[in-house]
């Protein structure tokens, strides 16, 4: 059940709690899960504050936290974020493309013509884990400008794991504002960019679709824009190169293609908000949808030229990711959920809780000279004084490893802050109130999820 007071008191939490170490003055949040493709037990979560990790499929977590990819203090965006087969961790950013041979614990700058580009999107193939294709804009392009002087976006590939990169094919037309780069596990040379061309006031969305590597690209039009600002791809079908699913940013609906674009089915429009989840199963026979607003949303590959193809699912899970892997299906959603990531084995009727605010273990393993190392230290203690405290270490090797200091307990809270004190200001205790009001709406929920 929906709880709209609660969801007001989160939205004034954030406006009230603003802390550089909290995300750069983001409330504490989670958007993405991303899987090892070689590592059944690896588990990666963003969130506003870094990454955090967990090798044994969502026990204990581990954070990386966001000033190793030397992002500047001020910045609020979101890296994209890719796992190769080798474990090597790729991150693209406004600043150019981040890679760390070592899943997050020594990094360096790309070069091989990507020096200094913004990345646009990251992908890892399908068929082939260990290469990756990038989608990269010059300084000053940011993904195309509209303007037909800008500079073109191109695509890039590496074939060992994001060591060397070179060009793929021709670049995009610069009057493209491209968003997202997709590879069809079915055909190895099959790529899909995502975007919109200006037309006086009006953004003409669109799918470049290339069947040769980007040697040459086609454009498809997508269906007009009405409430909505751009257009991604949110997934291509694991089984049919031909069916791509697009969403929009905005009030957002879904536009399905199963002719490569040339024509176009809007099978989901009755969201309220934006579509901040979708994935499918890995035989592409069902697909997830949600948001925050609507909760999850379920539909049958097979229903979706019928009307009412999705079903509501979960509505009490405010959905923040989407994300499938075998039979699982992974969400990231608040606290009021009752998990910020959490795992579910029936389509999302229920989920079990696999990470909360308060549940870092401490930072990534690394040894004491690498660049993993920053995380600990004062970064870490601000880091669980923001999230109501973190689970204590161990006390081993590892934790010697990076100098980890005493580490603040879990609040009693169990929502993601700590309590204020006497002498508090009046913002966070306002804040501190708001936790407790969360806490006690997530005992009420796990009393109601016992109840026969």
């Amino acid at each position: 059940m929906r709880t709209p007071w609660l969801a007001g008191a989160a939205g004034a939490f954030v406006f009230l709690f603003v802390s550089p170490a909290a995300g750069n003055g983001r409330f504490p949040a989670s958007n993405h899960i991303f899987f090892s493709p070689s590592d059944p037990k690896l588990v990666a979560l963003r969130a506003t504050f870094g990454v955090v990790f967990s090798h044994d499929s969502g026990t204990a977590w581990r954070w990386l936290c966001e000033d190793v990819l030397g992002l500047p203090p001020t910045s609020v965006e979101d890296p994209t974020f890719a796992l190769t087969a080798s474990g090597a961790l790729v991150a693209g950013t406004s600043q150019g493309l981040l890679l760390s041979p070592d899943t997050g614990c020594n990094w360096r700058m790309a070069g091989d013509g990507l020096a200094g580009d913004a990345i646009v999107d990251v992908a890892v193939r399908p068929d082939s884990p260990h290469e990756l294709v990038v989608l990269a804009a010059p300084v000053g392009g940011d993904g195309g400008s509209g303007a037909s002087s800008a500079p073109a976006t191109q695509v890039y590939a590496s074939t060992d794991d994001g060591t060397t990169w070179s060009t793929a094919g021709t670049p995009i037309d610069a009057s493209i504002v491209t968003s997202t780069l997709d590879v069809a596990a079915t055909d190895p040379h099959r790529l899909y960019v995502a975007g919109y061309r200006l037309a006086g006031a009006s953004r003409v969305p669109l799918l470049l679709v290339s069947m040769d590597d980007g040697v040459h690209w086609t454009e498809r039009f997508a269906p007009p824009l009405t409430n909505e600002v751009n257009v991604y791809i949110a997934a291509v079908d694991p089984t049919d190169a031909d069916r791509v699913y697009l969403r929009t940013e905005g009030q957002s609906r879904l536009f399905v293609t199963s002719d490569a674009g040339l024509t176009f089915q809007v099978p989901f429009s009755s969201l309220t908000g934006q579509m901040a989840g979708f994935a499918l199963s890995p035989d592409g026979s069902k697909i997830y949808a949600g948001s925050r607003e609507d909760g999850l949303f379920v539909a049958a590959r097979s229903s979706l030229g019928s009307p009412g193809a999705f079903q509501s699912k979960n509505a009490s899970v405010h959905v923040q990711c989407l994300a499938t892997r075998g039979t699982e299906l992974w969400a990231c959603a608040d606290e009021p959920s009752g998990f910020v990531a959490g795992v579910s084995g029936d389509d999302g009727a229920t989920f079990a809780a696999k990470f909360h605010l308060d549940d870092v273990q401490g930072p990534v393993a690394c040894s004491p000279d690498a660049a993993a190392a920053q995380c600990a230290g004062e970064l870490l203690q601000q880091l669980c004084s923001n999230l109501g405290g973190c689970l204590a270490e161990d006390g081993g090797a590892d934790a010697a490893a990076v100098g980890t200091p005493t580490i603040p307990p879990k609040s009693r809270s169990s929502c993601g802050c700590t309590g204020a004190g006497d002498g508090a200001p009046a913002s966070l205790v306002v804040a501190t109130t708001i936790c407790a009001l969360a806490a006690r709406w997530r005992r009420s929920a796990r009393r109601r999820r016992r109840t026969p």
